[in-house]
């Protein structure tokens, strides 16, 4: 979910082979009729895979990743209905086959994406890619981190985010002496090149075996970081450098940054729970799985989630 610098919200989502891409005008109310925009064989869906969408000054940017290993991305101009004919991010190579990858806009028409990739000794680790207009070409992929064990977490789906200065942080999973921690890696250079990256929080999971949760990341309007994943059965939020302070149990967290503070949602067994600033504990917005968060231009947050098949939609309070 995206939205645009005209306040229209963007939704896309996967259904066996096929890639649907909605909109609203009205701060989710109502979305128009899905529309196919791809048929992509080997769709990579389910357990927080499916395609994904940011949008940029001037286009709408969708990339979907598929256990062919590819990368594909799909671009839509502002005021356009024909979308332009997609492009594989990772140029020749087939190495995502995994099929997690994650985007996120920079200034003006640049998209930064992320992904898991079998490149190296075919175990996964993180590249990224940079494409300086709207998603019509790519540059070479481009390491963030290398595990010193071979591989990170193999089944849970990085997070993105950039400011319009050049710095993009990339959140994951790794998998060092049996422990499934967060990580985060920053890059100064419009993702050119990345820091080495540092653990989130001061516990630690030893697991054996891939929780397959990748959690979410999001900026504030000052630049400050903020992060939301799970250890154990617990959400956290946590910034780089700091002591995570436990939101609730539950699994699948996602959260965004408005100026009245924090907003978060996670999945508690059948319900999606919510915590924001208005609210003093945390409530039950829905029933279902996978919710996401996304900042309205005039700051109200909405929220999207699956439902018996369905995408539902709520602002929340």
């Amino acid at each position: 979910m995206a939205v645009d610098k005209a306040n229209n919200i963007k939704v896309v989502f996967g259904q066996d082979k096929e890639i649907f891409y909605t909109y609203s005008k009205d701060e989710g109310k109502y979305f128009v009729k899905p529309q196919r925009i791809a048929t992509q064989d080997k769709l990579a869906l389910g357990m927080t895979r499916g395609p994904q969408i940011t949008t940029t000054k001037d286009y709408t940017v969708i990339a979907a990743a598929a256990h062919t290993g590819k990368i594909m991305a799909y671009r839509l101009k502002n005021g356009e209905t024909k979308w332009g004919e997609p492009v594989n991010i990772l140029k020749g190579d087939t190495t995502a086959k995994e099929g997690f990858v994650a985007l996120a806009p920079g200034k003006d028409n640049t998209v930064y994406a992320t992904w898991l990739d079998m490149r190296l000794d075919k175990k996964n680790n993180i590249f990224s890619a940079t494409s300086p207009d709207g998603g019509k070409t790519w540059s070479k992929s481009t390491l963030v981190y290398k595990s010193p064990e071979g591989r990170v977490c193999p089944c849970c789906r990085p997070s993105i985010t950039a400011d319009q200065k050049g710095n993009v942080y990339v959140m994951f999973r790794n998998e060092l002496g049996g422990n499934r921690d967060m990580y985060l890696a920053h890059s100064k250079d419009s993702g050119k090149s990345f820091s080495p990256a540092q653990k989130l929080g001061k516990g630690t999971w030893n697991l054996k075996g891939c929780p397959m949760d990748g959690g979410a990341i999001a900026l504030d309007a000052k630049g400050k970081v903020g992060t939301t994943w799970r250890r154990e059965n617990t959400i956290y939020y946590a910034e780089p450098g700091g002591m995570e302070q436990k939101m609730g149990e539950g699994r699948a967290s996602s959260l965004t940054k408005t100026s009245k503070g924090n907003y978060l949602v996670w999945q508690q067994g059948d319900n999606i729970m919510a915590l924001t600033p208005n609210q003093l504990s945390t409530q039950i917005i829905g029933a279902g799985i996978y919710p996401r968060l996304t900042t309205l231009a005039n700051q109200k947050v909405l929220s999207v989630w699956e439902s018996e098949g369905k995408i539902v939609a709520t602002v929340l309070p």
